[in-house]
């Protein structure tokens, strides 16, 4: 167990100093108007993201969202690191909903996050692809459910964090 947490550590702290701005947060984020939490839940493939600490190196990035009996989620990111067939760094966290499509997330290997506030920023009406960012720029995320999408839908993900504040060059695609 102290042997991943140093592995955490060591993977994942040195980008702190480094984080730069990737969202102007004088800029408010619109959250989807009555989001249904169930729709977070399923296997969810990032097919894009900002630039984040949380990530650093990061390929190949999967995320289950899966309901608790206490109406919470469980969140487990796998990031693998250094390449898409990386040794995989397990991200997991609990997901508690503070207002239809607002999370506040605790990342339980990683206490130096603190809370982080999640919004669900924009759905497909089929429950295919899911935007979601924080108010501070710590994370933007478009996952789908697919591998790979095709581009004309990732780049409306990729709009929507755009027009929520995120900065177009700080905005990636993730290889599957």
């Amino acid at each position: 167990m102290m042997r991943r947490l140093a592995l955490v550590a060591a993977l994942v702290l040195p980008g702190l100093a480094g984080a730069e701005v990737v969202r102007d947060i004088s800029r408010p984020m619109v959250v989807v108007a009555g989001f249904d939490k169930a729709r977070l839940v399923g296997e969810w493939f990032e097919v894009a993201r900002s630039d984040s600490v949380l990530e650093v190196d990061c390929h190949g990035v999967t995320t289950a969202i899966a309901a608790r009996d206490d109406s919470r989620f469980t969140l487990k990111i796998a990031c693998h690191k250094g390449r898409v067939g990386g040794p995989v760094l397990p991200i997991d966290g609990v997901m508690a909903e503070v207002a239809p499509g607002l999370y506040q997330v605790r990342f339980v290997r990683l206490p130096q996050f603190g809370n982080l506030e999640l919004a669900v920023l924009w759905a497909a009406e089929d429950d295919s692809m899911v935007v979601i960012g924080s108010a501070l720029g710590q994370v933007g995320w478009v996952l789908t459910k697919v591998a790979t999408p095709d581009e004309a839908a990732m780049q409306v993900g990729v709009q929507v964090l755009v027009d929520n504040g995120y900065a177009l060059g700080a905005i990636s695609p993730v290889k599957q």
